[in-house]
């Protein structure tokens, strides 16, 4: 037998397992894949140019969000969930709830926490912002929450498998439970690929009717109304929609929409 060589063991955390056992629940739907390009021209430059005048660098995922809360708005056909696993009933959503993935540093380690951005359709791009960056903040009152959600799932995590898949079950056939855990739309940012690819597509399970996938921002040359040749910048996206509930024509509708939305530059001047 051939040795192994050197290797380490370790263990999934809590949280870990708890993801992976929900993107497990992916299985139960008909996901259909869009790999888009959406022009974010207008709000690199804005978010640069702010950046180069008072030094803060705004978060352009807090853009997009606001971007898609406003799509979804227009198309809240995109938030249908079917109520029970075998049920024709539907439930439609018109708070748009982004369940995101923040990086928050305690102790001078760096930790990926879930947050729900709600009710983003009645939120501006600033306060959106502000909401992720106060997220990403150690703050006292925040931690005892974290501690009591940390309580929560670790007692989740004891329970036997047969049980978790029970709690699942109620949890994926009830939208209104999955509303309130895990928000109505799903975003996951690659962007950390962005300097070290000119391009690049994420296609992550999920459990969600909709959810997002940002990949890598490159510079692209297009060619506008008068003929000339121009530098744009697009922002790699994965668009990911249950099949089940949601029709391919209203998905291309949004799409579209979505992109004329991040090329005009939307919400960037609200406060």
């Amino acid at each position: 037998m051939r040795e192994p060589g050197e290797f380490k063991t370790g263990q999934l955390s809590d949280s870990r397992l708890l993801l992976k056992e929900f993107t497990e629940q992916s299985k139960y739907y008909n996901h259909i894949f869009g790999l888009v390009e959406l022009d974010v021209t207008k709000g690199r430059e804005y978010i640069r140019k702010h950046q180069e005048k008072t030094g803060e660098k705004l978060s352009f995922t807090a853009w997009i969000m606001k971007c898609i809360a406003q799509a979804i708005t227009e198309f809240p056909e995109l938030q249908t969930f079917t109520r029970g696993r075998n049920s024709r009933k539907t439930i439609t959503f018109f708070d748009v709830d982004i369940k995101c993935l923040i990086e928050k540093e305690i102790k001078g380690k760096k930790i990926p926490i879930f947050h729900i951005i709600r009710k983003a359709n009645e939120k501006s791009f600033l306060e959106i912002h502000e909401e992720i960056r106060q997220a990403q903040k150690y703050d006292r009152d925040q931690r005892k929450k974290e501690q009591k959600i940390k309580q929560q799932r670790k007692r989740l995590v004891k329970l036997p498998r047969f049980l978790r898949k029970i709690f699942w079950k109620r949890v994926m056939t009830d939208p209104f439970r999955m509303k309130k855990h895990y928000g109505t739309i799903g975003l996951t940012s690659m962007g950390m690929f962005g300097k070290a690819v000119q391009s690049g597509w994420a296609i992550p399970k999920t459990a969600h009717t909709t959810t997002f996938a940002l990949g890598a921002v490159s510079k692209k040359p297009v060619v506008n109304e008068k003929n000339e040749i121009i530098i744009r910048e697009f922002l790699c996206t994965t668009i990911i929609v249950n099949h089940d509930t949601v029709d391919g024509g209203p998905a291309a509708r949004f799409v579209a929409r979505l992109n004329e939305l991040t090329k005009s530059g939307f919400g960037l001047s609200e406060k």
